[in-house]
């Protein structure tokens, strides 16, 4: 069963071959990169919301430099400390997916069994999440409607993305 629920209806989403569906009938297509688009037409506020491809190029030149290695590193000993054997975590606004996977990877080397999902607005950003994290589920979602049932995950990451 996936972390994300039915952004329409809010059902339990299931991941299928190529798709995400809900009891309620609703149906998400998978896409070739990996990432689910789970934000309805209503809440989208441009044809291309988020981070464009040369931003999360920039972003990701930036991140593999290790300037943000500290934080990540600190963040890791956190959810260590804080989490069980089988911690359900949301990176929401997770970008291109360098904290998602640094934190996966950490849970992982822990002996932990995590189940990761991310989100983020920009498609661009989720290609290279779901490329860097095979691990995880992405979607495309706001993060001021995250498609979650309440107290669906046990960590909810969220580095430098707005949250309502």
């Amino acid at each position: 069963m996936s972390l994300f629920r039915c952004p329409l209806c809010a059902a339990p989403l299931e991941r299928a071959a190529g798709a995400y569906r809900c009891p309620g009938g609703h149906s998400f297509d998978i896409a070739r990169e990996g990432y689910v688009h789970l934000l309805p037409p209503n809440q989208k506020h441009s044809a291309l919301p988020g981070d464009d491809r040369e931003m999360v190029l920039a972003r990701r030149e930036f991140l593999s430099g290790g300037y943000y290695r500290p934080l990540l590193n600190t963040l890791c000993s956190r959810i260590l400390a804080l989490s069980g054997e089988t911690p359900a975590l949301l990176d929401a606004g997770c970008g291109e997916g360098w904290y998602t996977a640094g934190v996966a990877q950490a849970l992982r080397a822990a002996g932990r069994r995590p189940q990761i999902a991310g989100t983020d607005i920009s498609k661009f950003a989720l290609r290279t999440a779901a490329r860097r994290e095979k691990g995880a589920e992405f979607a495309v979602a706001s993060s001021y409607r995250l498609p979650l049932a309440d107290g669906g995950v046990d960590v909810l990451l969220n580095c430098f993305s707005p949250l309502a």
